[in-house]
């Protein structure tokens, strides 16, 4: 069975992935489309079909043409794990090597692959992150409150008697302020944050679809906190989370945050939920993720005829500037850099 290169919206591939449990948002034409909208990149799929023309294996793929890192396929850029959708183990040795023969065709970059394939003499592998998974079933507040750490159960209860509030929608608005938050919260870490033009993308091709939701923490007259969920088949994708004035941050509003978008993914049958990554290195985050239940796993990257990017000191560079400069700096860098490095 040969590789074959078709569209993300070809109805053979919505078919495919509306039958897989473990289908997720990333693998979801829409996503694609975001980020097709947003940066400009070629979105496709490759697929490996039996002799009845039925999808046996398939994985997204973008192709990023970037004068900072080159030209490469990855699957799939801002979204931290893509497996690839199998229906069993022949797949997806088969997959793997179509992609590895694909690979040495003149013309095809280097391809970052976002998790674990057969091992293979071609592939290159990396792990500088884990993967934080939590299984929840539609039961009550009750019992969804007792599977988290003691702490987690305080945070949440004091944070409520304190006065925090939730709210969730999908309006343009709603992602307004949680874009304001954005903006603050990645200034403050010295990040660059993603153009607005993403969020007006995610808000047209995600969140109006139903694929995806915005929570608000308020506390009085201030929204506080924010994060945005996504959502297909089983599984619920924390995405992006983010908090404003820090001196309001010892409410701890992004427990109640969590414990929010925890029951509404669980009320409408979700039973997986994503925590997305966590750099290895970064031992605090990982407990925080921890106490709630969910279970760590490493996040192996592979690498057809490439290697992991380097970026880290480039970034470290792009940090102090950003920490020492008006939030203009920070939107413009974001507006200039974060189509490179997907």
């Amino acid at each position: 069975m040969k590789l074959k290169r078709i569209s993300p919206f070809d109805p053979a591939w919505l078919r495919f992935i509306e039958t897989r449990p473990d289908a997720m948002i990333f693998h979801h034409p829409f996503w694609m489309k975001n980020l097709e909208d947003t940066y400009g990149y070629k979105a496709f799929v490759l697929i490996v079909e039996d002799n009845d023309k039925t999808i046996q294996a398939g994985v997204p793929m973008m192709q990023i043409d970037s004068i900072l890192t080159g030209r490469r396929w990855v699957s799939l850029p801002f979204s931290d794990w893509c497996a690839p959708l199998v229906l069993n183990e022949e797949a997806l040795e088969e997959l793997t090597d179509g992609l590895i023969e694909l690979s040495e065709t003149n013309g095809v970059p280097g391809m970052e692959l976002r998790w674990q394939y057969p091992t293979r003499p071609q592939i290159n592998t990396a792990q500088d992150n884990v993967l934080h998974l939590g299984h929840f079933s539609k039961q009550s507040d009750a019992e969804l409150l007792a599977q988290f750490n003691h702490n987690i159960r305080s945070f949440i209860r004091n944070s409520i008697e304190r006065g925090i509030q939730i709210t969730s929608g999908t309006s343009k608005n709603t992602l307004e302020i949680y874009y304001y938050l954005q903006c603050l919260t990645r200034r403050r870490h010295g990040l660059p944050v993603q153009p607005w033009k993403y969020f007006v993308n995610l808000g047209k091709n995600i969140l109006e679809k139903g694929l995806g939701r915005v929570f608000l923490a308020h506390y009085g007259d201030d929204c506080v906190a924010g994060i945005v969920l996504l959502n297909y088949q089983q599984a619920i994708t924390m995405k992006y989370a983010a908090s404003g004035k820090v001196d309001l941050t010892n409410l701890h509003p992004n427990y109640v945050l969590q414990w929010e978008g925890i029951k509404w993914g669980s009320t409408n049958g979700y039973t997986l939920f994503d925590c997305g990554r966590s750099e290895v290195e970064n031992k605090g985050l990982r407990r925080y993720k921890n106490q709630w239940g969910f279970t760590e796993m490493p996040l192996i990257y592979s690498y057809i005829k490439a290697h992991p990017q380097k970026m880290r000191a480039k970034i470290r560079f792009v940090n102090k500037i950003i920490l020492h400069c008006p939030m203009w700096v920070c939107r413009l860098t974001g507006e200039l850099l974060y189509r490179h490095v997907g």
